[in-house]
């Protein structure tokens, strides 16, 4: 596999299954949005919005991911991405080998106990968001390349042998369209995103 891209809202496990897919597969390289740093945290005096820094941080986010498979590497990891970049992967990754493996949870308890006690060094604490998020990406379309794993009631280590299965028996979607897409069932912490402008 070229790519796999670990989907979910928060409290869904995607750092710990990463974790745990990155230590099975022994190393492949492995990148959370969050690693690329944002410009303007260090440079307040430059004048750009959260739309295009994000925009510029996505665009380097895959560059490097890939570069490292341009180099040899496999099963390269990508995790953390706003939801509404789903729509995105299955054009920049079109001439690749990928899967989207989206986490998500049927108990809404389960997501809040975990983004309140989570010990990880992120702090997102929004539960009620994480939840609402939840119900979009449960209940929608599945996207070229995506498969749904239940969170919830699965351990980490369960969950990835589910994964290997899936990578083991893929068969990459040749021919799609994102045409029958609804951009407003994706959710986006974006300001100034606009859903007519993408």
């Amino acid at each position: 596999m070229d790519f796999i891209i670990i989907h979910g809202s928060p409290g869904n496990g995607k750092t710990t299954v990463a974790k745990e897919i990155h230590k099975r597969l022994e190393g492949p390289p492995w990148f959370e949005f969050g690693w690329i740093p944002e410009f303007t945290k260090k440079n307040p005096y430059t004048n750009i919005s959260q739309k295009e820094e994000e925009q510029m941080s996505f665009e380097n986010y895959i560059l490097v991911c890939k570069n490292y498979y341009k180099h040899g590497f496999e099963n390269v990891l990508l995790t953390d991405l706003d939801d509404v970049r789903m729509l995105d992967i299955p054009e920049v990754f079109k001439d690749y080998d990928y899967v989207i493996v989206t986490l998500y949870s049927e108990e809404d308890a389960v997501i809040k106990e975990r983004i309140l006690t989570r010990d990880n060094g992120n702090e997102f604490r929004n539960w009620e968001q994480s939840v609402n998020a939840n119900r979009l990406i449960r209940n929608r379309r599945t996207l070229p390349n995506e498969y749904r794993i239940r969170s919830d009631n699965h351990t980490p280590e369960q969950i990835v042998d589910m994964i290997a299965e899936i990578l083991k028996n893929h068969i990459k979607t040749e021919s799609f369209s994102l045409e029958k897409y609804d951009r407003s069932e994706y959710f986006t912490y974006i300001e100034g995103y606009s859903y007519e402008n993408l």
